[in-house]
């Protein structure tokens, strides 16, 4: 498989469920637009499979389309339950982010895994950003400092977190972190948006 293109097949997958949910749903591009806060020009780019999205914005989507998170990411949603999913590091499928965006890349840690309730990825943010990216999404979210430093804005608070540091919190509040240091920052995120199954 080329490079590359297993990346571009999973932003395919996903802005085609968006998009067949969304019609499903009658709602125009628009209308979407409006119940996530999130400009007509992305939200086409990602039901084409332009842009990989953060897990936080895929959230709001799904929320403003009335299903769980796993139902746009999982690949396995339509198969039979399963107790679990093994994912070896060598396996894991890195999503590159648009640097000029974000700054940052993710692994998805149990994309296989249907109708979860947690959604667990590492991310990897760059250096030289001089603001945070701020998100807001239902749910709550855990996140746990693999390697580097970083800042990190809740509401309005303001606080470093080193290698070891861990942060819980409610997800609905803006919340973001900042790489202040000169090497790649990582981190575990694992986000819990309800406790309820996807609503069709």
């Amino acid at each position: 498989m080329p490079p590359g293109s297993t990346k571009s097949t999973i932003e395919a997958s996903i802005g085609a469920r968006i998009r067949n949910l969304r019609n499903k749903k009658q709602l125009k591009l628009n209308d979407l637009s409006k119940a996530t806060n999130l400009s007509k020009g992305l939200l086409s780019k990602i039901e084409n499979g332009k842009v990989s999205s953060p897990v936080s914005t895929l959230a709001l989507i799904a929320e403003a389309l009335g299903v769980n998170l796993s139902v746009l990411v999982d690949d396995g949603v339509d198969q039979a339950p399963c107790a679990y999913v093994l994912v070896k590091k060598k396996d894991r499928v890195r999503l590159n982010k648009e640097p000029a965006t974000f700054g940052l890349c993710m692994e998805m840690l149990a994309q296989e895994k249907p109708n979860k309730l947690m959604e667990p990825c590492v991310l990897y943010l760059e250096s030289g950003r001089t603001e945070p990216v701020l998100f807001v999404h239902p749910g709550e979210e855990m996140v746990i400092v693999l390697q580097g430093t970083m800042e990190f804005t809740y509401g309005e608070d303001m606080f470093l977190m080193e290698e070891g540091d861990s942060i819980y919190l409610d997800a609905t509040v803006p919340h973001g972190g900042r790489n202040v240091a000169d090497t790649e920052l990582k981190l575990l995120m694992v986000i819990c948006e309800t406790n309820e199954r996807p609503k069709f």
